[in-house]
């Protein structure tokens, strides 16, 4: 798709939990781990030991930030993602907080420093910190599983509220970035000592934190199970239909209208050396040289532009052919 913002994508809803971001935080033993567990085609990704009581859920052990980087690698490669989909529906990002450390680890080893704190050929590590959290979280979200994130619950004094457990660079990306975030509340035992199944809350509270972008949704669950959360998230969206008069559509559909723009950088390339030609020859060699200047940087050239600068590249290009059609149009009218 070519951007046009005369022609532009309408957003539209998704039915059922596939694609959707789910943050589900809590104190320990309220079946957080176990209820993602019980989710269509789940896959673990164990940041801590939340499996040593749950048989029979495919995962592989994470014992580094390198570790969930190979694993992500695998999982969100687009020339594998259709047959990683029939195995997985499910992934279980097991736990933030413990996943944060791992990565703050990863990059102090990166930089050879001792501290997150240090700075390293004048970079701020937090920022690198911040930089790789995000990139990998990222990409682990935009591949369209359901995604759910298992976190800690802690009191913030500031806030004077519970809330996820985890600094803003990595919690942060979480929180943004979820759909629902679900904060579970014990519910102790029964009159014989048998554990009460926990209850949700879906909307925030003076007492704690937790937010849904459905405005329908019911924002208390009674009894916490992996079939309840999901029966909620479906009935929010068909209230939604009703009152709202939309249609929802299936992930595919709505995956369809948040295809950024295809940029083939053979293509590009070609285009934006035909253009410079073109304009050159009708202008001057100053402007394209400006041009191109302007965004690689003083006497850089397109032929400078590697693959991963495409984006930069269709941009230069864009640039070019709006000079190109500026004189055009004004030689019409002469």
């Amino acid at each position: 798709m070519t951007f046009d913002i005369f022609n532009p994508q309408i957003s539209v809803v998704a039915k059922g939990l596939e694609g959707k971001v789910l943050l589900v935080y809590g104190s320990n033993n309220l079946g957080k781990t176990k209820q993602a567990t019980r989710m269509k085609k789940p896959f673990h990704l164990g940041f801590e030991q939340g499996l040593n009581a749950i048989a029979g859920v495919p995962f592989l052990p994470i014992n580094s930030w390198a570790d969930f980087k190979k694993i992500n690698k695998q999982l969100t490669n687009p020339k594998t993602l259709d047959k990683v989909k029939e195995l997985y529906n499910t992934i279980i990002f097991d736990e933030v907080y413990a996943s944060s450390l791992y990565c703050q680890y990863y990059i102090c080893t990166k930089y050879d420093a001792e501290t997150m704190g240090d700075r390293v050929e004048g970079k701020n590590l937090y920022q690198e910190y911040e930089r790789e959290y995000l990139r990998e979280i990222d990409k682990l979200i935009k591949a369209g599983f359901t995604v759910v994130f298992i976190g800690h619950a802690e009191f913030d004094k500031d806030m004077k509220q519970i809330r996820p457990k985890g600094d803003k660079r990595s919690m942060g990306v979480i929180i943004d970035n979820s759909d629902i975030v679900v904060y579970l509340k014990s519910n102790g035992v029964d009159d014989k000592g048998n554990v009460i199944k926990s209850s949700a809350y879906l909307a925030e509270t003076p007492e704690y934190f937790a937010r849904s972008r459905f405005d329908y949704i019911d924002t208390y669950i009674e009894e916490y199970t992996a079939e309840n959360l999901e029966n909620v998230i479906i009935k929010a969206i068909e209230k939604q239909e009703k009152k709202d008069g939309i249609k929802a559509v299936s992930f595919v559909q709505q995956r369809e209208t948040k295809i950024s723009e295809e940029l083939d950088f053979e293509t590009v390339y070609n285009e934006t050396i035909a253009t410079c030609k073109e304009l050159a020859s009708k202008d001057s060699l100053e402007t394209v040289t400006e041009i191109i200047e302007e965004h690689l940087g003083k006497g850089k050239k397109v032929s400078d532009c590697t693959k991963s600068q495409v984006g930069i590249l269709s941009l230069i290009l864009d640039d070019l052919r709006d000079k190109l059609k500026e004189i055009e149009d004004k030689e019409i009218e002469d």
